[in-house]
C-alpha cells in the first residue's frame, strides 16, 4: 500500500509544516487555512481519485471526439448532398435553357405553318364558295331561260293578237310588214316547246 518513498514524503511534509510553524514562518489566519485546506483537498482527490476522474474524462474526451466525428461526417454528407443538388438544379437550368429553344423553334414552326394552312383552308373555302355561286347562277340561268322560253310563245301570241290586223280591200286579213318572220319564230317556239 504504503512503499517507504511515499512515507518518506509524508514525513518531510509534516516536518516541514512544523518547522514553518513554529518558526512563525507561516501564519494561521484565515487565508492561510483556507488556501492549505484547498490544497489538501486537491492532493487528497488526485491521490485517491485521480485513476477514476482521469478514466472519467478520458471517456469522456472519447465520446466528444466520436461526436465531432459524427458532426464531421454528417456535415460532409450534407455538403456533398448539396453539391448533388447544386448539380441537379444547374442541370435543370441547362435542360429548360434547351426546352425553351426547342419550344420556340416548334413555335415558330408552328406559327408559319398555321398561317400557310389558315390562307389555304380560307382560299379553298372561298373557291368552294364561288363554285357553288357559279353553279346555282348556272341553275337560275337555266330556270329563267325555261321560264323565258314557257312563256315566250304566250307573250308573243298575245302581243300578236293585241296588234289589230287590218283588213284588206279583198277582205282577208293581212299581218304587218313582219308577218313572215313572226311566222317563223312562231313555228320553230312550237317545234321547241314540243321536244323536251
Amino acid at each position: 500500500m504504503f512503499g517507504i518513498d511515499k512515507f518518506r514524503l509524508y514525513v518531510f511534509l509534516f516536518l516541514a509544516f512544523s518547522v514553518l510553524s513554529s518558526k512563525h514562518i507561516l501564519i494561521y489566519n484565515e487565508e492561510t487555512l483556507v488556501t492549505l485546506s484547498f490544497f489538501s483537498f486537491i492532493f487528497f482527490i488526485a491521490h485517491y481519485f485521480g485513476n477514476t476522474i482521469q478514466e472519467s474524462l478520458s471517456e469522456r474526451s472519447v465520446l466528444i471526439q466520436q461526436e465531432l466525428q459524427n458532426f464531421l461526417q454528417l456535415r460532409e454528407s450534407s455538403f456533398i448532398e448539396l453539391l448533388k443538388e447544386h448539380q441537379r438544379v444547374s442541370n435543370l437550368a441547362h435542360t429548360m435553357k434547351n426546352l425553351n429553344a426547342f419550344t420556340y423553334q416548334e413555335l415558330s414552326t408552328l406559327n408559319h405553318g398555321g398561317e400557310k394552312s389558315l390562307i389555304n383552308l380560307f382560299t379553298d373555302q372561298l373557291e368552294q364558295k364561288m363554285k357553288t355561286l357559279g353553279f346555282s347562277s348556272l341553275l337560275i340561268q337555266q330556270k329563267l331561260q325555261q321560264s323565258l322560253s314557257d312563256t315566250l310563245l304566250s307573250h308573243v301570241l298575245l302581243a300578236l293578237q293585241t296588234n289589230s290586223p287590218m283588213k284588206s280591200l279583198s277582205g282577208s286579213i293581212s299581218i304587218p310588214n313582219q308577218s313572215k318572220t313572226l311566222r317563223e319564230a312562231i313555228d320553230l317556239l312550237l317545234v321547241n316547246t314540243k321536244t323536251p
